[in-house]
């Protein structure tokens, strides 16, 4: 019988003969570029996004535990909204030893460096001024009632350690950071199989004290206790504030760290946010 694992190791050690380039992308997907249709969604409604900027840089990739880390720290604001033909936006290529690439990583922060990729600089100056690494501003609808949202996420966000599982050798390997829009409205923080909702979002409008006007903000979304419902549910799941994981707000901001994947639907074994 022939031995795989033998067989596996002589293949990387063949893949690591010739340098090439690894090349670094963000990537919204069709949930993004295109809106996340109604039948996605339990509820019923559908979401459309005008915008979703992400502040994103320090890509890197290594092959192997001993091998060198190669990418670019450079942050860019890109409004991952924006139609690519399905490509997503490249951030970075840089040249890159041969081997098997099983490490990656990148960051979504607020940074005084970050330079506007596909946006206007008014979008990347408020992105700094207000401290987002993220920033959602769309819309939701069902039947004939819309509602719309502004949403700022502050903090720093690391994905590290995402299962790249390439090889260069003389070719361009591509690294997709791959943003999940769906999870900001998944109903549950532990289910293996959450729904994805929007309800108890729309009924946020006007918990503020304020009469409801169609816009939902996050003092809004504060205002709804999330302690008796059902699904809405975060176990021992902690905030990056250290508070008590209680309302709406602080449950969509925990849901955010989630967005980070590579290459679609690989994954990232390490997911952080700090304030």
């Amino acid at each position: 019988m022939r031995n795989t694992t033998l067989a596996f190791v002589l293949f990387l050690a063949a893949c690591g003969e010739g340098s090439g380039t690894l090349v670094s992308t963000v990537y919204g997907e069709e949930f993004i570029e295109e809106g996340i249709p109604s039948n996605v969604f339990e509820d019923g409604w559908a979401v459309s996004f005008d915008k979703f900027l992400v502040s994103i840089g320090n890509v890197a990739g290594k092959a192997g535990e001993g091998g060198d880390e190669v990418g670019d720290p450079a942050f860019h604001v890109v409004d991952i909204s924006q139609a690519s033909g399905g490509e997503g936006f490249e951030l970075a290529s840089v040249d890159a030893p041969g081997g098997y690439y099983d490490h990656y990583g990148y960051q979504l922060v607020s940074i005084a460096t970050a330079t506007a990729l596909n946006v206007d600089e008014a979008d990347v100056t408020a992105m700094k001024n207000a401290g987002y690494s993220i920033w959602v501003k769309g819309s939701a609808t069902k039947g004939g009632v819309t509602k719309t949202f502004d949403w700022g996420f502050a903090f720093k966000y690391t994905f590290a350690h995402c299962d790249l599982g390439g090889a260069v050798d003389g070719n361009a390997l591509v690294a997709q950071a791959t943003i999940h829009a769906d999870h900001l409205f998944y109903d549950d923080a532990v289910s293996d199989e959450p729904n994805v909702a929007f309800q108890l979002i729309a009924d946020a409008d006007g918990a503020a004290g304020a009469a409801a006007d169609g816009a939902i903000t996050m003092d809004e979304l504060a205002a709804v206790d999330i302690r008796g419902e059902e699904r809405y549910q975060v176990g021992s799941l902690e905030h990056p504030s250290g508070e008590a994981i209680t309302n709406l707000r602080r449950y969509i901001e925990v849901q955010s760290i989630t967005l980070g994947h590579i290459n679609g639907e690989g994954h990232c074994e390490d997911q952080l946010a700090v304030e």
